[in-house]
């Protein structure tokens, strides 16, 4: 006869266990009291959901952390003559308007993200959608002369994927080293189907990154590697939100294409970017750092542009949040506009509050999402928040289809984010993410004005019409709303 009783003991055990690991790591109340309910009313179950989804620290070995600090500690010796072109934005004279009109954003920015510098000499171009993205893309891997670092979330088994890894493969064998990454997650059926086995038979080296591994005591499917970058021969770096997906191309997709941005880097900054890649690319691999830190991966750049641009990571295993205070501190120090475009909007509390201020204080606050999100629930969580920002007076903008899976931040007209990142919780708290801010006149322009052009295609919506809808969608969007710590 099954022992129920035994049953029943181990639930209390676990669920103990369990209510102590919430108790000393989920800070947000209503994360904590959601978790510790379905720990406790779900036997068993409830334990699955939250090592699987609920756990968002990333357990590292030593070595993995002591390879991180190496890459850190090596990069003053490996660029002996750049740091001249490094500011620091928190001396007082370094930064000066109006040479450097952003001045007083990177200031509220850069304690978040002191790991990386703010680099000045680039150029930085914006890419709009697969259409734009994809050529830029191809003719850098074509003109490749010695390195290829390609990583992406998804990467879809379609003509735009085919096309992508065959050219990686000749490039492979004409000499240049290739290295792809890409998310477990993001790409399963490319995993699953064994789609780069060809590709690595010729040479690419391909490595699926993952936080999900049960026999190294990572159950966190939650955890996903959200970046979008490509760094050619140490000089050109492409950073964003486009995947490798045919959805992306005006000529392939069932509609017009999915709305989204990229940017092109030329200059210094593609060195943080380089260095991005290579931690990954050591989480995953496993190779020495030594093997991956060779000056011909660092080549000295000369100056490219005026751009200032600095790398802004996000992740679990970072000391605090950078990414969530970097937004926090571009919003609290805008003076006359914020015009933000992103995808998912269920964000910390602290950015809600952040953006019903400036409004309050005068600042134009507009916020762009898509009229229709590809994930239902995601909308409906984020009407939730819409009635406090369009009380304080922020102006929120519905975007008619396509799908816009864009993501930016321009302030004051003088300063941008662009990047992989989403206002939502997952981006800024569990996945990791790379995100630029520029301060660049010609790039700022021309996101504004790509801005504008989303807003001219969107419905504004209004306090009025929005506090008049039924009493079920009201309630269906407090429920998608008490889901935020997952969404």
């Amino acid at each position: 006869m099954f022992d129920f009783t035994l049953l029943g003991f181990g639930h209390v055990a676990l669920a103990i266990a369990l209510t102590l690991d919430v108790l000393l790591n989920k800070h947000r109340p209503v994360s904590a009291v959601l978790w510790l309910a379905l720990v406790w009313a779900v036997p068993y179950g409830g334990a699955l959901a939250y090592l699987t989804f609920g756990i968002d620290r990333v357990r590292r070995g030593a070595s993995e952390r002591e390879a991180s600090r190496a890459l850190v500690r090596r990069r003053a010796a490996l660029h002996p003559t750049f740091e001249p072109l490094a500011i620091d934005p928190l001396h007082p004279d370094t930064l000066e308007a109006p040479k450097y009109p952003a001045q007083h954003i990177f200031r509220a920015t850069d304690p978040a993200v002191r790991q990386n510098r703010v680099i000045g000499g680039n150029r930085v171009s914006l890419l709009v959608d697969g259409d734009q993205f994809y050529p830029a893309l191809l003719d850098a891997l074509s003109a490749a002369k010695s390195s290829i670092h390609l990583q992406t979330f998804i990467f879809a088994r379609d003509r735009a994927g085919r096309e992508l890894l065959e050219l990686l493969t000749a490039r492979a064998r004409a000499g240049v080293e290739c290295r792809l990454l890409y998310d477990r997650f993001g790409s399963t059926l490319a995993y699953l189907s064994r789609f780069f086995k060809d590709a690595q038979a010729a040479g690419v080296q391909v490595y699926s990154i993952t936080q999900a591994n049960p026999l190294k005591g990572r159950f966190q499917i939650n955890l996903r590697n959200h970046r979008k970058i490509a760094v050619i021969d140490g000089t050109v770096g492409f950073v964003g939100g486009i995947n490798v997906h045919d959805e992306n191309l005006s000529s392939r997709a069932a509609g017009p294409p999915i709305r989204d941005y990229h940017a092109k880097v030329e200059g210094p900054a593609v060195t943080d970017l380089q260095f991005q890649f290579i931690e990954d690319w050591h989480f995953a691999s496993r190779q020495p750092p030594e093997r991956l830190l060779e000056p011909r991966y660092f080549p000295e750049i000369d100056p490219a542009g005026d751009a200032l641009v600095q790398v802004v990571p996000g992740g679990p295993d970072l000391k605090g949040h950078s990414l969530a205070d970097a937004f926090f501190g571009a919003i609290v120090a805008a003076e006359r506009s914020i015009s933000i475009v992103t995808p998912y909007f269920v964000p910390d509390e602290p950015i809600v509050q952040a953006l019903r201020y400036a409004a309050i204080r005068g600042v134009t606050v507009r916020l762009v999402v898509p009229k229709y999100s590809n994930h239902w629930y995601t909308g409906f969580a984020a009407r939730a928040l819409y009635a406090p920002l369009l009380k304080a007076g922020v102006r929120i903008f519905e975007r008619h289809p396509p799908f816009m899976h864009a993501k930016a931040i321009v302030v004051d007209g003088v300063y941008a984010m662009i990047g992989s990142a989403n206002l939502d919780y997952r981006s800024l708290h569990l996945n990791f993410e790379t995100n630029l801010e520029v301060a660049d006149d010609d790039f700022v322009n021309s996101l504004a004005s790509q801005v504008e052009q989303e807003v001219g295609a969107s419905d504004e919506v209004h306090l009025e019409v929005h506090q008049a809808r039924s009493l079920p969608r009201r309630l269906t969007e407090n429920f998608c709303y008490l889901f935020q710590p997952m969404l």
